[in-house]
């Protein structure tokens, strides 16, 4: 008599699986797994098949207990895709869908939000993780590249995110509770949701409950990381020393040395290093930090009711010593089944989140580029805390110290969020249903800002003692403010399904109506007795208050129709009417319209005839349709006007209103057209999948706010629908699964390509609107595209500068200073002969991923990376303009010298307006770059090994994240969410973590 038990992967029992032996008896699996069978050969071959699973046999060899985890395998032509306000069958979508199995394909990542965990794992999705600063590990997503200049928010160009349902934000969603991602690409699939899905959308499921055995899990993990790339500064203070004084020449060889001989002297045969330091801010600021996570869920349920509930902490400690983060998360969702007719349930959702922080990371990190090697970052005398300034007179009395920054300037934030839905479901008659959905989503934030005061605050010289800044007197000062928002949603669906013969059809028609508010409330105050009483009411001076409300409203109708024949020929239809309290009346409503079809030659008789057996799906896709992007600010059709603008009237002082903003009452609605046309195949038994997709996108009446004359003032100037942009591209993505024996792997890869013009600007090609100081907005260019002079080169000596055009922006130039193209040949360079230098939006986005298993251990890796993109990167710590008491970049070691008289890199100067620093191709880069995003290496335990203590699943791992990459980019790092914002920021980490899985 042999028993045995059979699970899946994930340790859940697999039911109805048929266990065989070879010329003898049949048994199947029961609800829980096991079987039983009688009489049988000690030494008998025993098969095990059914639906889905992957067939295995072994031979008994005397064994009388058998407990197997075998590996189960989807159809892929039944895979169910989850789609705008439903779902559908994978092989019936006729739209460009991407998904990703979130619970299998992410499983053990150590992401800290979702959007995070997306990257390379899709076609036409660029995802860019912009900081490592815990709290702020958010990416920036953009689906088919850029179609909207500016909208005046920072998300203008993000797409719609749907969490069950419900608009929402990754960052309020634990990455433990997603089941699945869906992501709508073209029109056809996006146009449901209308006027906020221009730029894409993306659906999340969260994890349910299911019918079966109560399954509890665990997943732990615990790591360290560490910066990816920091700035690498001349620490060597003697060096710097004689580079400032180098400087100080350059521009007037009568200066006098900045430092002494003597003073130098004294650095380079110092022995003591509090007294003479040679510091490297990058290692005072950063350093090694830790991350922690823990979660727990337990799901299971009956024929009535299926409940999934979970539980997560998550604390991450980042690499600036200053900042961490911890968040404990809660998710209930319960389904209930009333009768035949009716179904009923809900979700539940909050968090409690606190983020540390200095005041300001970029401030601190600018702080860092005004300091030097020869300060020494503190010291404790007396009891006391000091923090270091110059240790030499020679020295400038502006150098900072960034650890003082970040050890007394603070902005602690604290958010609490609360979200709750209910839905109920009623099948009137067979094939139609309706479902009814409503939702609260709260959220509250507190934040403080403050620094301390008093003798902590001076800046000493430890060589004498003394004080070379005082700041004691400066009066201690906090700002306190509490944001809060609710936003409420309803929606209703009717859904009419019905076969005809061959012919399927499904309808859907449905409204929805939203309302958000928000309120914000502040106050500060100054002169606090201590530097451990920061609340308002401690202040002793100058109290202030502030508050500000604002609401806005969205009303829809929407409707989609479906049909098919036989699975072989597809077309659907989507309408939807949203109308917006972001426009004024007569603009507010806008109708989106899609349509798509497909073919699946695959199923054709002729094709059948062809006898292609390794062909198991061709299908051939076509779209087209209009969707819609209203993100600008509030109220922007109306005028605007600010309290607190006083002014003279007759011999007093009077308080005053002012405006600020100025109205357009006719902007509307930009609209997206979409046109796509694309083929799924699948081949070789399911084993290979591949997609490609072409599209052309086109977005109109781009909402932009034009330059107005400085006669207006300080007015804001309003927007104006002026501007048409084109995104046209193509994506190819594939996926090859197989195994041998016990051996099993994976491969996959996705390609995307992408141009970007601005193909209409205010109607005339020659207009050219600055956006900062180094890339423009032009008719025939990309967005934001990279602007200024060619640079050739440096001078190398007086006479080639005769020779040259004439070029000095300000005063005269030097050899060593860059020289510039004369592009119109006038012989004369001016602001006429800057050109496009380069596109701060990638051309090609890709990833590709591998995996390798044997008996249990798995090894994968995940790349991602970009290519074909230039970045702007100039700022304190990479500059030729050095002032006293500021940081040079070792690259500059190399610049342009008497000792180094062929050098390309401009000479260090202490002019900030020379032309060194004027916007040229010196400073673009190339921003491509190779990132192995994810290796891991994990081992699950048999399962006879662990099951006698009750554990049905024990798998440990390591995981690298972000552990190695490949770029020319000299800055801190190349994954950016902005490429034309070269401001600096705390710097994408390497993680490395240990965790395990084990489940109940």
């Amino acid at each position: 008599t042999v028993h045995g038990k059979l699970v899946d992967q994930k340790g859940e029992p697999l039911v109805g699986i048929t266990v065989t032996v070879r010329g003898g008896a049949m048994t199947a699996t029961d609800d829980r797994g096991e079987f039983t069978l009688t009489n049988v050969d000690p030494n008998a071959l025993l098969i095990f098949s059914g639906v889905n699973l992957e067939t295995y046999q072994t031979r008994l060899h005397n064994r009388t207990r058998l407990d197997l985890t075998l590996e189960t395998r989807i159809n892929k032509l039944n895979e169910v895709v989850v789609v705008g306000y439903g779902t559908q069958a994978k092989v019936n979508v006729s739209g460009s869908v991407s998904t990703v199995n979130y619970d299998q394909e992410l499983e053990n990542r150590p992401v800290t939000d979702v959007s995070s965990a997306l990257s390379g794992l899709a076609a036409g999705l660029s995802v860019s993780q912009t900081t490592g600063q815990p709290g702020h590990t958010g990416s920036v997503l953009r689906i088919r590249g850029v179609g909207t200049i500016g909208s005046g928010t920072t998300n203008s160009s993000d797409p719609l995110i749907i969490i069950d349902g419900v608009v929402g934000s990754l960052n309020n969603i634990n990455p433990d509770d997603v089941a699945s991602v869906s992501i709508l690409k073209d029109a056809a699939s996006a146009s449901i949701y209308g006027s906020r899905a221009a730029n894409g959308v993306i659906l999340i499921t969260t994890k349910r409950g299911k019918k079966g055995k109560t399954l509890v899990e665990y997943n732990a993990y615990a790591g360290i990381d560490k910066a990816t790339h920091l700035f690498k500064p001349v620490t060597d203070y003697p060096t710097y020393m004689g580079l400032m004084n180098q400087i100080n020449k350059a521009d007037n060889p009568g200066n006098a040395d900045l430092f002494k001989p003597a003073t130098i002297a004294a650095w380079q045969n110092a022995t003591d290093k509090t007294l003479f330091p040679n510091t490297n801010w990058m290692d005072v600021i950063f350093g090694q930090g830790n991350i922690m996570n823990h979660n727990l869920s337990v799901s299971g349920g009956n024929d009535k009711t299926s409940v999934y509930l979970s539980m997560g902490y998550l604390y991450d400690q980042g690499i600036m010593k200053t900042t961490s983060a911890k968040k404990y998360s809660l998710r209930l969702n319960i389904d209930h089944k009333i009768s035949d007719k009716l179904k009923v349930g809900g979700n539940i959702a909050g968090y409690w989140n606190n983020v540390q922080e200095p005041f300001s990371v970029t401030t601190l990190l600018y702080y860092g580029a005004n300091s030097v090697p020869g300060e020494t970052p503190k010291l404790v005398q007396d009891g006391q805390v000091r923090y270091g300034g110059r240790n030499t007179v020679d020295e400038s009395n502006n150098v900072a110290n960034p650890l003082q920054y970040m050890n007394t300037w603070f902005y602690p934030q604290t958010g609490e969020y609360s979200f709750g839905k209910l839905y109920g479901e009623w099948d009137i008659v067979k094939g139609l249903k309706f479902q009814v959905n409503g939702s609260a989503e709260i959220y509250n934030k507190e934040s403080k800002q403050y620094k301390d005061s008093g003798p902590i605050m001076n800046l000493w010289n430890f060589q004498t003692n003394t004080i070379t800044v005082n700041n004691a007197g400066v009066p201690s000062q906090l700002y306190q403010r509490n944001d809060n928002s609710l936003y409420l949603t309803a929606y209703s669906t009717l859904n009419y399904t019905r076969d005809f013969g061959d012919h399927h059809l499904a309808l859907l028609a449905g409204t929805s109506r939203e309302y958000q508010q928000a309120s914000a409330f502040s106050g500060q105050n100054q002169g606090f007795p201590s530097n451990d009483t920061w609340e308002l009411g401690a202040g002793l001076s100058q109290p202030m208050v502030a508050g500000t409300s604002s609401s806005y409203s969205l009303s829809s109708y929407f409707g989609r129709a479906d049909y098919n024949y036989r699975g072989k020929y597809i077309l659907e239809a989507n309408l939807r009417d949203d109308g917006s309290s972001r426009f004024a009346a007569g603009h507010r409503w806008g109708l989106f319209p899609s349509f798509s079809g497909a073919w699946r030659i695959s199923e054709e008789d002729f094709f059948k005839a062809a006898n292609l057996d390794f062909i198991d799906n061709l299908k051939f896709r076509g779209s087209w349709g209009k969707l819609g992007n209203a993100n600008i600010n509030l109220y922007q059709f109306m005028n605007l006007y600010s309290a607190g603008l006083n002014y003279i009237f007759g011999n007093s002082l009077s308080a005053g209103l002012a405006p600020t903003t100025m109205a357009n009452p006719d902007i509307t609605w930009e609209s997206t057209t979409t046109t796509d046309a694309g083929a799924d195949i699948t081949l070789f038994k399911q084993k290979l999948d591949l997609t490609f997709d072409w599209y052309d996108r086109l977005t109109n009446h781009i909402l932009v706010q034009l330059p107005v004359s400085f006669l207006y003032g300080g007015l804001t100037p309003p927007y104006q629908n002026v501007g048409k942009v084109r995104n046209r591209g193509w994506e190819v993505s594939s996926t090859y699964k197989d195994r041998a024996g016990a051996i099993q792997w994976s491969l996959g890869g996705n390609l995307s390509y992408n141009t970007n013009t601005v193909v209409y600007f205010q109607g005339n090609p020659n207009v050219i609107q600055s956006i900062g100081n180094n890339s423009i907005i032009k008719q025939g260019l990309p967005i934001d595209a990279i602007y200024g002079y060619k640079a050739d080169g440096t001078f190398k000596s007086q006479d080639d500068i005769t020779k040259w055009a004439k070029q000095k922006l300000s005063g005269a130039n030097k050899p060593g200073d860059l020289r510039y193209d004369d592009v119109d040949k006038n012989g004369v360079i001016n602001g006429n002969d800057r050109v496009f230098l380069g596109s701060v939006i990638p051309k090609y986005a890709y990833g590709f991923n591998a995996s390798i298993g044997y008996k249990g251990v798995v090894l994968s890796a995940l790349f991602q990376g970009i290519a074909g993109v230039s970045r702007y990167y100039s700022n304190l710590w990479y500059t030729s303009a050095i002032r006293p008491g500021r940081e040079i970049n070792s690259h500059f070691l190399n610049a342009w010298s008497t000792t180094h008289p062929n050098s390309n890199i401009p000479r260090l100067t202490t002019d900030n307006n020379s032309d060194n620093t004027q916007a040229s191709s010196f400073w673009v880069q190339n921003g491509s770059f190779l990132r192995l995003k994810n290796l891991q290496l994990a081992y699950t335990l048999p399962l006879k090994l662990v099951q006698h203590v009750g554990i049905t699943r024990l798998q440990v791992y390591a995981n690298a994240q972000n552990p190695f990459t490949w770029t020319k980019y000299n800055g801190l790092d190349p994954e950016t969410g902005d490429y034309t914002d070269y401001q600096i920021e705390n710097p994408n980490v390497r993680v490395l973590t240990f965790g395990l899985n084990l489940s109940f």
